[in-house]
């Protein structure tokens, strides 16, 4: 039930609070999108569809309220690209193994799992507080020379994640902690929301949505044939 759901979301961060009216929304937009069949293209547009609105959201509420810091994020600032947990549902899983298979050269795909492997046996066998210990030794498999290499079909969560101040993630990063950091709500509201409404639209059709570990999805995509075709007709494709 749609209630399970958001009780899993609210319990993930209870800094931010979940609009039920969102989440209502993007549950709507799953079924509507799937009215006229269960497709491979079906099933990346259910992903596109969340980041649309999540990144629709947050452009107006930030082009109609002043915001009183400025958000200092830019092209090139990667600190919170060094952020042990990264969760995701399975649609943005798809969508991001297939913009890897469009995008990437066999070569680079296969550095990409060899950071993967990488990432996943550092993080073998730790809690979140001994992975959080080792932050600067665990750098997003999808980060290449300070940038993201899909940035276009980034995760929901990164999407929310943002800095007012650029020296604090840099000294957070350095000294291996995470601060009690300042930031804009909306943007956590906007996107959990989304994402449970993701999650619910995907249970509600009968497909997997439980939340992914970053690294893992990306491995099991990889180890599937048809992972985009098996997830809509409703196959496990995900080790959660």
């Amino acid at each position: 039930m749609a209630e399970d759901i958001l009780s899993i979301y609210h319990r993930w961060l209870k800094f931010s609070p979940i609009d039920e009216g969102l989440v209502a929304r993007q549950k709507e937009s799953v079924a509507t999108i799937v009215q006229a069949g269960k497709s491979r293209e079906s099933a990346l547009t259910i992903g596109l569809s969340a980041i649309s609105l999540a990144e629709q959201l947050i452009l107006r509420v930030e082009a109609e309220n002043s915001l009183p810091r400025p958000i200092v994020c830019r092209a090139g600032c990667p600190y919170c690209c060094f952020n042990h947990v990264v969760e995701l549902t399975p649609p943005e899983a798809l969508l991001i193994g297939q913009h890897v298979e469009q995008h990437f050269s066999a070569g680079e795909k296969l550095g990409l799992l060899k950071r993967v492997a990488r990432t996943l046996a550092l993080k073998a066998g730790k809690g979140k507080r001994e992975a959080a210990a080792i932050r600067p030794e665990l750098p997003c498999p999808f980060l290449g020379e300070e940038m993201c290499l899909i940035y276009p079909v980034r995760p929901l969560l990164c999407r929310a994640m943002h800095s007012l101040d650029v020296e604090q993630c840099r000294q957070d990063l350095m000294f291996q902690k995470v601060s009690h950091f300042e930031f804009y709500s909306h943007r956590y509201e906007i996107v959990l929301s989304v994402s449970a409404g993701l999650a619910a639209g995907s249970q509600a059709i009968g497909c997997q949505w439980g939340a992914l570990d970053l690294a893992r999805a990306i491995q099991d995509y990889f180890t599937q044939v048809r992972p985009v075709d098996e997830w809509i007709q409703g196959k496990l494709v995900f080790n959660c």
